[in-house]
């Protein structure tokens, strides 16, 4: 947690604490810098030309923290993870409160993609250590915490507040489009063009309508099957949905069967797995399953109409930790209700 001493090292910050005091510096709740403190510091590096690292970071799913257990728990879990940051980010830099769950970092230490990247890493991979992807115990409630983050360097990235802030979002963005619970860096050649209004998904309620326009318009299985889950593919930006009839794979290799997937359902029969490695201990055909489809994060949703089962799609990525998001639960549930009626009708 910081302190006055924490602050040595840097002569304008100490200036602030001595003309305001440490607890007009300090945001109230989370005791990292204040956004206002922070955002002129920043603006002074940039006009002392010094290099650092922007790193904006959010807690995924922040608000479904709030809406389930209450913001008091909500703001406990803020103070831990804030101190959890500044605990990982130690004397290469400082933290600051950007708003709600956003956290800002400046770092003075690690400016090219190598350093970055291994400095990062250490943020999710360390454990009890890092300060995402970790169980969080406030009173009596046991969360397990990730986090996005995005970064751009001044003066590799730009030599500008405002466009450096803008690349540091764009980061972060493309973070949460990927599935959260990940870290992107700033790289010009692969995110200039980046739209963030592009990046955002469509609402679900349209994403609902343009799959039952879909199934509307064709009645031939084959087509929409396909159709519909390269749709979703894009929407959700994964890079897998696969289709078990009944307990084969199809689609993938016939030879996988995955006879107890219905263990891995819920109340709803839905299964969402941010991570594959629970299901895989548990199962030696889910871990064949997982073996040879090389996914790490799964949403299952059992394909059904009145009551009748006619199998399961498995919604996956290969690349991310996936933090499934309530939205899209629903187009998964949507997409395999449907196919349910479709099955049923064409039998």
């Amino acid at each position: 947690m910081y302190t006055v001493n924490s602050f040595d090292q840097y002569p304008e910050l100490k200036n602030i604490i001595k003309k305001h005091g440490i607890k007009n510096f300090l945001d109230p709740l989370t005791k990292t810098i204040m956004r206002g403190h922070i955002m002129n510091f920043i603006e002074s590096l940039i006009k002392e030309k010094r290099q650092f690292s922007l790193i904006i970071m959010d807690i995924d799913n922040f608000k479904y923290i709030n809406d389930n257990y209450g913001h008091h728990i909500g703001d406990l879990v803020l103070t831990e993870t804030a101190k959890n940051i500044i605990d990982a980010v130690g004397d290469t830099g400082i933290v600051g409160r950007f708003g709600g769950d956003e956290f800002i970092i400046v770092d003075f230490v690690h400016n090219d993609y190598d350093s970055m990247h291994s400095y990062l890493v250490d943020f999710y991979e360390i454990p009890c250590v890092s300060p995402f992807r970790r169980y969080v115990k406030v009173e009596d409630v046991n969360l397990f915490i990730t986090g996005t983050i995005g970064t751009a360097n001044f003066p590799n990235n730009s030599t500008d507040f405002d466009d450096l802030f803008s690349k540091a979002d764009k980061a972060l963005y493309r973070g949460k489009m990927k599935g959260r619970n990940c870290f992107i860096i700033y790289v010009h050649e692969k995110h200039k063009d980046i739209d963030i209004s592009k990046l955002m998904k469509e609402p679900i309620q349209n994403s609902i309508y343009n799959l039952f326009q879909m199934f509307d318009e064709r009645n031939d299985i084959s087509y929409l099957k396909n159709e519909s889950f390269n749709y979703i593919k894009k929407i959700l930006k994964i890079s897998d949905i696969l289709f078990i009839n009944r307990d084969r794979v199809l689609d993938f290799n016939d030879s996988i069967v995955v006879s107890d997937i219905e263990d891995f359902l819920d109340d709803m029969n839905v299964g969402v797995y941010n991570s594959v490695t629970e299901i895989c201990e548990k199962s030696e055909d889910m871990e064949r399953f997982i073996s040879n489809t090389g996914l790490v994060s799964v949403l299952i949703s059992k394909v059904m109409f009145k009551g009748e089962c006619y199998g399961y799609v498995v919604f996956g990525d290969k690349s991310v930790l996936r933090i499934w998001q309530n939205d899209d639960v629903a187009l998964a549930v949507a997409e395999s209700r449907l196919l349910g009626a479709l099955l049923r009708y064409a039998h």
